[in-house]
């Protein structure tokens, strides 16, 4: 039933601090007091000398609690509070593509001196996570929210019918009552709408008594410690790394914290932080995905200094020699990550170089494009930007040429350029890949071979036997279709087969596939993957054959190599081919190797990467200060195990209309602001089984889609070098926001 409240003039203060707001009566909807409640705590107390906890031998923290405020979720009474005023408010949004619509919000606002987000029209929406315990009782949504004028307020929860109030003008704090079971345990939606518009929210409370006027306070700048109310707490949901720890100081031996740590698998770890320096241990939730959360009693109010996971030992200092006097970057285009044994030991197609190679190099695991096709990929990769600065989206949309590119990155140290690529996209006069070559072609314009042998046999002419340095690009387009047959690895991956795709299956054979026009056998399938496998063999030989050449010259020693894709390739796993269509692991994971032993650390890092940091990653090598502009980081630190022991998110986009993005063994997909996919890539490495909805994945869901969001809302600003990673901020991050 929908139904008009009755507006309660003032309630009593003490009710407010006893969590009451007024008694009951049949309305689905009414306001309650203008203060907000009581302050919280209350009355004074006198603080405890703390007590130390012993040492437990060095130990460094791989996830800062406090650096990552803006992604932890506000405990207060029993229920969720939104905070809505936060920039963190950003990771309950959900929005479509910016370039072509505004946000629902306008966030970081301020009405008077009080922070809030403003609906910019008569209707918004937030996402919230709930769990079994906010919700019991009667859950009602709470808003604390100042009206230009009176109006009719709604909330419609999770696609059920509206719960109406009314407004006055000015501040107050109105209830809304769903009815029973429309809020649930998971994710929730929460669509409210107004009657004129132009209202500004405090904060959204969902179950829980009513949490007085300090709701929203959860961090204090001048003692840099979360504040936390008696009863009250935060909640973060985190990968726990290996031999995690929770700890944190506590001035007044009054306080004590609560922790528990919920696993996605329902396993559980719990204990308490008193006094300073004391730790609960996670490490039986390794290498899970978990809610993690932190409840203060015992004082009205605590506050928590340098809250962190831990793990032991000293932080890893980077090594650093003499800068490589030559580098490569090879594109290998539409190669998959899967297809490569160094990133999936499993993988058919033989590849003794890479394998060889592997063993002196970074690989990098999960590593992800930023446009699931060449133009808008090769624009991130030029340029260090995400596809939303850059803007290389629409069919003509050129790479502006006041972005600072990979070639003038090479130029700035001195060294002679040169380029050779069979991607006809890839040309710097038409469509702006770099203006600072000294000598370049492009095979498709110049109607040269477009085999990996023709590219480095150009690539190789260029820089001949130059004494001064140089940078070389090679882009190779065999495992991109047009797929033709390699020997001797097509008759060793499918032997027999002499269908009509015997050595070819063109560009124009994968869009008839794409649209429908054919319908290929599954044994025409095989052949086809066949076809793409041999590529991927013969372009490993092509790679062994430029490393030769080095060593003969003499050159390799002081060679980095940079090994990456600008994508992947569907190959029918869920109906489609090609590129271009979604944002799938098969279509945005591609490899990335460095090498160059002075400054490159060896080893397999798991950590996720992104194609913006491959740029920055050269700068380092090559002393060039990193552009200010510049979005992604250097890689350098983390091959030396700096900052590593706890996942980095790889976010991908397909032109700003869908998103994908992967933290450890978790993903999400999202297309516009609402058709969201989870997957859980241990179990379903080819995301077929979406678990959107399910209890045994709303924890892993929540750990991708909090970063997510944060980047999402911030994407034109973001600078990893400066706020790390969305999934694990630096302190910069929340200070450069104003908290």
């Amino acid at each position: 039933m929908i139904s008009t409240p009755r507006v309660i003039a003032a309630l009593a203060l003490a009710l407010a601090a006893c969590g009451k707001s007024g008694s009951k009566d049949q309305s689905s909807g009414k306001a309650v007091d203008q203060g907000g409640g009581a302050a919280v705590g209350g009355g004074t107390a006198v603080a405890k000398e703390p007590v130390r906890a012993p040492s437990r031998g060095p130990e460094r923290a791989v996830f800062s609690l406090t650096d990552n405020r803006l992604a932890g979720h506000l405990l207060r009474g029993g229920g969720l509070v939104v905070p809505a005023g936060s920039a963190g408010f950003a990771k309950y949004t959900r929005f479509g593509n910016l370039r072509k619509a505004k946000m629902a919000w306008e966030l970081r606002q301020k009405e008077g001196d009080v922070r809030v987000a403003r609906m910019t029209g008569k209707s918004a929406r937030v996402d919230v996570p709930l769990t079994a315990d906010e919700l019991r009782g009667d859950p009602v949504v709470r808003v604390r929210v100042h009206a230009p004028a009176a109006q009719a307020f709604s909330v419609r929860v999770n696609g059920n019918k509206d719960v109406n109030a009314q407004l006055a003008a000015g501040w107050q704090t109105i209830e809304l009552t769903p009815p029973a079971g429309q809020l649930r345990e998971g994710e929730n939606e929460l669509l409210f709408f107004a009657g004129s518009g132009g209202l500004a929210m405090e904060w959204i409370q969902v179950g829980g008594a009513a949490p007085g006027e300090a709701a929203a306070q959860f961090y204090d700048p001048a003692q840099q410690a979360l504040v936390m109310p008696s009863g009250g707490g935060m909640a973060w949901y985190v990968m726990v790394p290996e031999q995690g720890r929770v700890t944190a100081d506590l001035p007044d031996a009054a306080c004590e914290v609560s922790v528990r740590a919920i696993a996605e698998d329902g396993a559980s770890a719990s204990g308490k932080l008193v006094g300073l320096g004391s730790a609960v241990e996670l490490g039986g939730l390794a290498g899970k995905a978990a809610r993690l959360e932190l409840v203060a009693g015992g004082c009205p109010q605590a506050r928590l200094g340098k809250a962190a996971l831990v793990v032991p030992g000293e932080e890893p200092k980077a090594q650093r020699g003499e800068p490589p006097k030559y580098v490569i970057l090879f594109v290998m285009d539409s190669l998959r990550a899967d297809r490569v044994r160094p990133w999936n030991p499993a993988a058919r197609p033989e590849s003794p170089v890479f394998d060889k190679l592997a063993e002196t190099s970074a690989i990098f695991l999960q590593h992800y494009v930023q446009g699931n096709e060449s133009r808008v990929s090769h624009a991130s990769l030029w340029s260090s930007l995400y596809p939303i600065k850059h803007d290389m989206i629409a069919p003509k949309a050129k790479l502006d040429l006041k972005w600072t590119t990979i070639d003038e990155v090479a130029k700035a140290a001195g060294m002679y350029t040169a380029g050779a690529t069979s991607n006809g996209y890839v040309e710097p006069k038409r469509w702006g890949f770099g203006t600072a070559w000294d000598a370049y072609s492009n095979h498709i314009h110049e109607a040269l071979g477009l085999r990996a042998d023709d590219l480095l046999d150009k690539g190789l002419k260029f820089v001949g036997n130059r004494q001064e340095p140089w940078f070389l690009y090679l882009g190779t387009v065999d495992t991109h279709v047009s797929w033709r047959a390699k020997e001797p690895w097509i008759s060793k991956y499918n032997p027999g087969y002499s269908g009509r795709f015997a050595t070819v299956f063109s560009g124009g054979d994968a869009g008839k596939a794409a649209s429908g026009a054919i319908t290929l056998t599954e044994a025409e399938i095989k052949h086809v993957r066949a076809i793409y496998d041999s590529n991927v063999s013969y372009q490993d030989e092509v790679l062994g054959k430029l490393i030769k050449r080095l060593e003969e010259q003499g050159m390799w020693d002081r060679t980095m190599l940079i090994i990456t894709a600008d994508h992947g390739d569907e190959q029918w796993e869920d109906g489609r081919v090609g590129h271009g269509q979604s944002t799938r692991d098969m279509l945005v994971h591609v490899p990335l190797l460095v090498r160059y032993p002075p400054m490159i650390g060896a080893g397999k890092f798991s950590e996720g990467t992104e194609l913006v940091d491959v740029v920055p990653t050269v700068a380092d090598a090559l002393g060039v200060p990193l552009d200010a502009e510049w979005q992604g980081e250097s890689l350098l630190p983390l091959s030396w195990g700096v900052g590593r022991g706890y996942p980095r998110m790889s976010m991908t986009s397909m032109y700003e209309d869908s998103h994908g993005a992967r933290i450890g063994h978790w993903k999400v997909r999202i297309s516009g602001g609402s058709a969201l996919r989870v997957f859980d890539l241990a179990r379903d490495p080819d995301e077929m089984k979406n678990l959107a909805g399910q209890a045994s994945a709303s924890i892993g869901a929540r750990l991708v889609l909090d970063p997510l969001w944060l980047l999402r809302a911030n994407n034109l600003e973001w600078r990893k070098s400066q706020w790390g990673n969305a999934a694990n901020v630096s302190a910069r991050f929340a200070q450069d926001l104003g908290e």
